[in-house]
């Protein structure tokens, strides 16, 4: 694992695809350059926004493995290992577990539900294969499955998981995991998979957000974070507005 520090905006990276649908690498690391240039403070790689779910294993491995060499070790890098099934979540992160990489992230087993005691095995049986920084991917509109805060506790009580990307929208969940981290002196990273809170996420508890948009506006979405971080109210107004019209302007 890198020696950084993990905080702020961490892009979900698009993945560009070529006309016969392989990875264009080219294309992935000039995105990744404009983004670090356009001041984002990290890179999750190969996640929803980069259509994982619709890649082949070798395609999410490319994926991962150009984002490393594009960032150079400019700013952490978590690479997205989800998958239908723990062997498959586990093989994946053996193909990149000697890139340099900040850390790992998955999913639970998708397409079906699981109960609370099948994800915490899958997630420590993850952890048990892979000697790589472990974060939770909450994301239950597209898994089925919800990680309750009390299981989020109960794999890091344990050191098998390092952080958490909600992508849930439960901020009462959100608030219930900041208290207990708070209450068992947990060190969790927090990131929430958000637009609408880039510029209030800090106040919320959360180390840092990782939104779809900011593939589209990187600098926006780094400065709206850094308007919070120094609790600028008038700048946070001023970038949630213009977030807001990016929001508007992207969806057309």
């Amino acid at each position: 694992m890198n020696e950084k520090q993990i905080k702020g905006v961490m892009v979900p990276v698009l993945t560009p695809l070529t006309p016969d649908e392989n990875v264009d690498i080219p294309s992935l690391k000039r995105l990744v350059n404009y983004l670090i240039e356009n001041g984002v403070h990290g890179i999750w790689a190969a996640g929803t926004n980069g259509e994982f779910a619709s890649l082949s294993n070798e395609q999410q491995v490319t994926c991962i493995k150009t984002v490393v060499e594009a960032t150079r070790g400019r700013v952490p890098v978590i690479g997205n290992i989800s998958a239908s099934s723990t062997k498959t979540s586990i093989a994946i992160g053996k193909a990149v577990a000697g890139m340099g990489l900040d850390g790992i992230a998955a999913t639970p087993p998708y397409y079906y539900a699981h109960a609370q005691d099948e994800i915490t095995d899958h997630f420590k049986y993850i952890k048990s294969s892979l000697d790589l920084p472990l974060w939770i991917y909450n994301i239950p509109s597209t898994v089925k499955t919800e990680v309750e805060p009390s299981t989020i506790v109960e794999l890091a009580v344990t050191d098998t998981v390092t952080g958490i990307k909600d992508s849930s929208g439960a901020g009462e969940k959100l608030a219930n995991l900041r208290i207990l981290c708070e209450l068992k002196s947990i060190n969790l990273y927090r990131f929430i998979g958000t637009i609408n809170r880039i510029t209030t996420a800090g106040a919320l508890g959360a180390h840092g957000v990782i939104p779809g948009l900011g593939n589209f506006v990187p600098k926006l979405a780094s400065l709206g974070w850094e308007a919070g971080e120094r609790y600028d109210t008038e700048s946070m107004h001023k970038y949630d507005s213009m977030l807001t019209s990016a929001t508007q302007i992207s969806s057309l």
